[in-house]
């Protein structure tokens, strides 16, 4: 369902990026063909990248956190579930454990 969205979310992006910079890219070249196809290659392949991040940010994935003892493997994002226990374990606020070794 997430995975849905967001596809949707980055084709929209996708093609409202594509139209600006198309347009602004026919503007230029009315005024300069060189510079129109200048702006049209250093700037046209960046619209994909912008569409992913904006995607990204626009569709929020919730991901586990390490107080759950069981999360749902959705949530989990990609990970194995021992491999978000290892990643928990590798992750955490050792610094009253530390504080304690000091003294």
């Amino acid at each position: 369902m997430i995975s849905a969205c967001w596809l949707a979310v980055w084709i929209a992006c996708f093609g409202f990026g594509m139209a600006v910079v198309y347009r602004t890219g026919l503007r230029i070249e009315r005024w300069s063909r060189t510079l129109g196809l200048v702006y049209l290659v250093l700037i046209g392949p960046s619209v994909p990248i912008l569409a992913w991040l904006a995607a990204d940010r626009i569709v929020t994935v919730e991901q586990a956190s390490c107080e759950e003892l069981d999360p749902a493997a959705d949530r989990l994002s990609g990970m194995s579930p021992s491999e978000f226990r290892v990643r928990c374990i590798a992750t955490q606020d050792n610094s009253d454990w530390l504080a304690r070794r000091k003294i």
